[in-house]
């Protein structure tokens, strides 16, 4: 006699399409936090710099306030297919500024860190490309 097994069938290709656009809309509203925080961090490093002697200056100030304000507006355009190839090529700019600071350096390596990793983990979760193209879908 053999006994019958009960064993649940796999997902339907519509329950792993909708665990996949929730998995994205994790991804991305993960990323846009990351961006707003980088933001913060970069609107705020003038203010923390001008009880120094020699300060930022006029031009590093504004090049620092446009570059936040991009991260802003970029955090609202990670819905689009374009946002997170914007956003990838903002942390090679946050990474730059430690040009005007050098804590910057350290700084935007942790954020390019964690957009690294969530971009990865969006790989691994929504099946997005692999290699370099991970960082413009």
């Amino acid at each position: 006699m053999s006994t019958p097994t009960n064993t649940p069938a796999g997902p339907t290709a519509e329950q792993v399409a909708a665990r996949s656009a929730r998995a994205n809309r994790a991804t991305r509203s993960a990323l846009a936090g990351i961006l707003v925080l980088e933001a913060l961090v970069t609107a705020l490093v003038p203010r923390g710099i001008a009880y120094t002697a020699a300060g930022l200056g006029a031009t590093r100030t504004v090049v620092l306030l446009v570059l936040a304000g991009l991260m802003v507006l970029t955090a609202g355009l990670l819905r689009r297919p374009f946002g997170i190839g914007v956003g990838s090529v903002l942390q090679v700019a946050f990474i730059a500024t430690g040009v005007f600071l050098g804590a910057m350096f350290v700084i935007g390596v942790i954020f390019a860190g964690l957009w690294c990793y969530l971009l990865r983990l969006r790989h691994e979760l929504v099946g997005t490309p692999s290699g370099l193209r991970v960082f413009i879908s």
